[in-house]
């Protein structure tokens, strides 16, 4: 009996123009030609699973410094028609708007897409977003993963948006930042932004890149 051929499928997010997009690309092969798919491919032989996720999402957009994690595998036995392939998923989170992203001969174009207007996905791709979108909830809420998707220094009000277009609900301003403000996950820098905004606003940032588990709403 042959082995089950191991590879991996990364979920992309990103912020882009205030919402919450995921990073697909449009197969050329059969037998999903024309349909999207998540970013992926096979694992080589002396290869970490998450360094052959990171070697995806270099390739697809020349980006190495970037949240990465890997979580859950998907193994039905019929998720690929060709083979038996079982899939070990990663989410990544990209913080540049202004990222270049480029195709290569496996596939025919990458795009982002809003994770409210997907289009139809081959393979298991889609279960596997929806997957990586609770989990993404979660996460924003008892960890720092949302400064993941901030720039270098932001606003408190920025920062609030983005929970909002993550967890899909409105937050009471004055709670909100008196509750961030005291799990001391962010500083001052001192600074002002006065650039497309009303009135100057504090500009913040993360005293700790690396992810911490706090509750933070």
């Amino acid at each position: 009996m042959e082995s089950p051929i191991l590879a991996t499928d990364v979920v992309v997010f990103n912020i882009r123009k205030w919402k919450l997009k995921v990073l697909l690309i449009k197969m050329n092969k059969e037998p999903f030609v024309w349909l999207w798919a998540l970013p992926g491919w096979f694992i080589w032989e002396k290869e970490l699973c998450l360094d052959a996720a990171h070697r995806i999402l270099y390739e697809a957009s020349s980006v190495s410094d970037l949240y990465i994690e890997q979580l859950k595998v998907f193994d039905a036995i019929d998720r690929d028609p060709k083979a038996r392939i079982v899939s070990i998923a990663h989410m990544a989170i990209i913080k540049k708007d202004d990222l270049s992203i480029k195709t290569n001969d496996s596939y025919s174009d990458i795009a982002w897409f809003s994770v409210d207007e997907l289009p139809v996905m081959a393979y298991d791709h889609l279960d596997i977003i929806k997957y990586w979108l609770e989990r993404l909830e979660w996460k924003v809420t008892y960890s720092t993963l949302s400064l993941s998707l901030m720039p270098e220094k932001f606003t408190l009000s920025e920062l609030q948006s983005v929970f909002e277009i993550v967890l899909k609900k409105d937050l009471d301003k004055r709670n909100f930042r008196k509750k961030l403000l005291k799990s001391w996950v962010i500083e001052d820098t001192g600074e002002k932004k006065t650039i497309g905004i009303p009135r100057p606003a504090s500009l913040f940032r993360a005293i700790n890149k690396d992810l911490e588990f706090v509750d933070l709403l």
